[in-house]
């Protein structure tokens, strides 16, 4: 692989809809030549003075992004054998961490909503921050929709027989 000009970075956060915006942003690095660069970031909880002994936020957030990533590259050989992957773990809010780390990028990409979201949310408050704050374009992945048969009828509506 040679080393492109052209840099993805992707947010991941451990949900599923990061897992969506990995995916998108590796098809995305591969059609365009692009490298990939995964961030994931991590913050000490403001309600604690101290760590429970044992943890390392630093080394759990790393574990996270790298299963993440090592499985969606799974999903997608042919990509993950064309398009450069690197991997960073950031101290740090979530919003000025992307944002500092796609600062040169050619694109962001994050998921619509994150660990904290809650049924029926449109946007969370990281792919907000990086919209409005972002210095590059910025792409926001939304989960697919269910099937209809899945989902059943939306709320409101009568269905009629």
């Amino acid at each position: 692989m040679s080393s492109p000009s052209a840099v993805i970075v992707v947010g991941v956060d451990g949900s599923d809809t990061s897992r969506d915006a990995v995916r998108w942003a590796l098809s995305q690095a591969a059609l365009t030549g692009a490298a990939l660069r995964a961030v994931s970031s991590w913050r000490w909880p403001n309600y604690l003075t101290r760590l429970p002994p044992g943890a390392d936020l630093a080394e759990e957030t790393s574990q996270v992004l790298d299963e993440m990533v090592a499985g969606v590259l799974a999903e997608h050989p042919q990509a993950a054998a064309t398009v450069a992957v690197t991997k960073h773990v950031v101290e740090g809010p979530a919003g000025p961490a992307l944002l500092t780390q796609s600062h040169s990028a050619t694109l962001l990409v994050v998921g619509a909503r994150g660990r904290a979201a809650f049924p029926g949310m449109l946007l969370g408050s990281v792919a907000e921050y990086c919209v409005r704050e972002g210095t590059c374009p910025v792409v926001v992945v939304r989960a697919p929709d269910p099937p209809l048969s899945e989902a059943g009828p939306a709320p409101g509506l009568a269905v009629m027989s």
